[in-house]
């Protein structure tokens, strides 16, 4: 029969070594890997599972801006020029942007429908919503992670999840409560998706030129 001692020995050697993990873990947690989330390669197709229709050119009907900032540990992640837009199309012309590190993409009119309502033109986080109906409903958040790509829900934004890192979402620099995925894209917001370690200050606004709607 054991004694007392070497009874309680084992309980005691597992929960010191459980605390020798764990406490390091809190204190000291690791940089996230920033994430790679390009311009899909199926632009339409995902314009169409994001529940719009294409079109072969731009309709100026109902014409809005809002910005987008994505930022993992406080580094910003670009959101890609080309998204909703099937710039391999004829009727797409792609220029330098000024500062010659990407492109900026102009729809024509195309043979096929190469753009989405809801697109990006340059790689400047401005999310355009440019319709033929006159007081379109807005474009949501969802919608636009649809077609990039990028899965965003009210536990996650791409691999990143709730559970295990911390993600939040201002608009105007106000931190939104619920699904982000249901933000509607209204003229001029400034919304800012924070993942990870936030920056010294979340971005609360953007300059939207005098001509932009």
């Amino acid at each position: 029969m054991r004694g007392a001692g070497s009874r309680f020995a084992p309980k005691t050697t597992v929960l010191l070594l459980s605390l020798a993990v764990v406490l390091p873990a809190c204190g000291n947690s690791a940089p996230l890997a920033q994430p790679n989330w390009p311009a899909p390669p199926d632009p339409m197709s995902l314009a169409r599972k994001a529940g719009f229709e294409p079109t072969t050119r731009e309709f100026l009907v109902t014409h809005t801006h809002a910005h987008l900032d994505v930022l993992v540990d406080g580094t910003p992640i670009q959101v890609p020029a080309g998204i909703g837009i099937d710039t391999k199309e004829k009727g797409v012309l792609g220029k330098p942007t000024a500062d010659g590190t990407g492109k900026d993409y102009q729809v024509g009119v195309c043979a096929v429908p190469c753009l989405s309502e809801l697109h990006t033109h340059a790689p400047d986080g401005i999310l355009h919503s440019e319709s033929q109906v006159a007081n379109q409903k807005p474009a949501t958040l969802g919608q636009f992670f649809t077609e990039w790509g990028v899965r965003l829900d009210d536990q996650c934004v791409g691999e990143f999840c709730s559970s295990n890192t911390a993600i939040a979402v201002y608009v105007n620099g106000q931190k939104a409560s619920g699904n982000p995925a249901d933000i509607e894209l209204k003229t001029h917001l400034e919304i800012a998706v924070v993942i990870g370690k936030p920056p010294a200050q979340v971005p609360s606004s953007w300059p939207f030129l005098e001509d932009e709607p």
